[in-house]
């Protein structure tokens, strides 16, 4: 089989282009994972916020009744 110029030039830069989009995928989730990972940690750090009881929140003064 004779080589083809056309299809080995493709075939190199559609390798180069595979590579270049792999690398870029792997460091982007290396990133996201990175992400994920400081915020976790920073979870687990931090205390939990004190919640506003529901039962002050929702108490008014009540009138009294009308006679």
């Amino acid at each position: 089989m004779t080589k083809n110029p056309f299809m080995s030039a493709w075939l190199s830069w559609a390798n180069r282009a595979s590579g270049m989009w792999t690398t870029a995928a792997m460091s982007a989730a290396r990133r996201n994972q990175s992400a994920a990972q400081t915020a976790m940690f920073k979870a687990m750090m931090t205390p939990p916020k004190a919640k506003p009881s529901k039962a002050k929140a929702n108490s008014k003064p009540r009138s009294k009744p009308a006679r």
